[in-house]
């Protein structure tokens, strides 16, 4: 470092030497961090002229040779020492100066903005109740510790932006815990952050609330445990629905047969029985069951199928054989139009026998489990118990690897609840039976045999 003083020498350097510029940023980058020039550190050079220049910049003596490849150990406490002692300036300055940069403790800078973001956190905390308060008091401490996204988004946009961002959590976890009737999810968006694209299912506000609400609200968190959806997603979605904000409820809807009439604001809506004249099923949205009556239904009994092919079968089914039934797709695990629907029939039509037939598998016993929570009713299972089973075991499929110990689980968790016994025989035979399997073998080549 000689020639014009160590700092002049060294900025001349950098202009032109590429392989010095990355020694100095990696060493000034490591001091910013801890607010202190290390007094040892390693090098991990990607080229020899990477290894020359740190020898150029401290000396032979202040290097040596990593245990990797090119790697290099400086000792800059020497280097340092080497400096003062020729009565110049230290090396932190010198490399500082040179480079045109400003000593930096990026430690400190992030314990302080940790701090001033908790307590913003903890100040909105004190004017929320419920789930909101205890999400912000959770991420005040989260924010103290300099963790998670949310500190993050305070180094991007500040403690102003931070707190504007909690602002808009808050409300929207509150206004959900408190909604009384059911609201399109732009339309709560638009409520609880002014933009109907302020919740966008899946973008992290979305994410940060739901899991809020499934947090901090420990019925809500059980009733959705409860029905077994297995991806975050699902989960998310559902806790939004027993809140009553749906994304739409154009798109939830069910497809039903059966001779069925009915009545909202003094119109009749008797689709269903028109189609079910016809021999074919006909789809009605959540939107035309809110508010709506049944005046008019001829059935024996109702059934929810849980897969699209055996619906159509069973509606095929029916039409030949002449039986009146009213029959529903649940689709796997039932949407709201389903629960809406078959408390409507069971209001109805007291004492009509309910049924559910699935999958004989883990995942179509948590179904109807879910079915009967949901709507309150009791909805049998039907063509998917033991019996059924045991006739139907050897056509079945092998269980995935780890089933085995889900089921095991469940049933350590609910010994006594329905289906229980079909779990343990899946369980220890190691098979399930899909429900299209079953539905071949009772509905097919014989459409006017009764499947029983």
């Amino acid at each position: 470092m000689s020639g014009g003083g160590p700092v002049a020498s060294v900025r001349a350097q950098l202009s032109g030497d590429p392989a010095l510029r990355c020694l100095v940023t990696a060493i000034l980058d490591r001091s910013d961090r801890d607010g202190v020039l290390p007094r040892r550190m390693t090098w991990r050079c990607r080229t020899p002229e990477e290894q020359e220049a740190a020898v150029r910049l401290l000396s032979a003596a202040a290097v040596r040779p990593g245990r990797e490849g090119l790697a290099v150990k400086l000792d800059l406490a020497r280097a340092d020492a080497g400096l003062r002692a020729a009565g110049g300036p230290g090396l932190a300055e010198v490399l500082y100066e040179a480079a045109g940069r400003q000593p930096r403790n990026l430690l400190a800078e992030a314990s302080a903005l940790g701090r001033q973001a908790a307590d913003r956190a903890l100040s909105l905390a004190g004017r929320r109740t419920g789930a909101a308060a205890a999400f912000l008091g959770a991420q005040a401490e989260r924010l103290a510790a300099c963790r998670g996204e949310l500190f993050e988004l305070a180094r991007r946009q500040g403690v102003a932006g931070l707190e504007r961002e909690l602002a808009l959590l808050a409300g929207a976890i509150e206004l959900a815990e408190r909604n009384d009737q059911p609201v399109r999810l732009a339309n709560f968006a638009r409520r609880a952050t002014g933009s109907t694209k302020g919740l966008r299912p899946g973008g992290r506000r979305y994410v940060r609330m739901a899991d809020a609400l499934l947090r901090y609200l420990p019925e809500l968190a059980q009733g959705v445990a409860a029905e077994g959806p297995c991806e975050p997603a699902d989960r998310r979605r559902l806790a939004l629905e027993r809140l009553g904000i749906f994304r739409n409820e154009t798109p939830i809807d069910v497809l039903c047969f059966g001779h069925l009439v009915l009545e909202k604001r003094g119109r009749r809506l008797d689709a269903p029985a028109l189609h079910r004249e016809l021999g074919e099923p006909c789809r009605l949205l959540l939107l035309h069951l809110r508010d709506a009556q049944i005046v008019e239904m001829r059935a024996e009994r109702v059934v929810s199928i849980e897969n699209e092919t055996t619906f159509n079968d069973y509606v095929e089914w029916l039409v030949e054989s002449g039986r009146d039934e009213i029959v529903l797709l649940s689709q796997g695990q039932a949407n709201w139009a389903v629960v809406r629907l078959l408390r409507l029939l069971a209001g109805t039509a007291p004492g009509l026998p309910l049924a559910h037939w699935g999958d004989m598998d883990r995942y179509g016993v948590l179904i109807l489990r879910s079915l009967r929570r949901r709507t309150g009713l009791a909805v049998e299972p039907w063509r998917m118990d033991l019996p059924t089973f045991e006739r139907f075991k050897e056509a079945g499929l092998p269980l995935p690897d780890g089933e085995r110990a889900e089921i095991e689980s469940l049933l350590a968790a609910s010994p006594d609840e329905i289906s229980a016994d079909l779990l343990g025989a899946i369980r220890d035979t190691g098979r399930w039976v899909e429900q299209e399997t079953v539905a071949e073998e009772l509905l097919g080549g014989g459409r006017t045999r009764c499947p029983g």
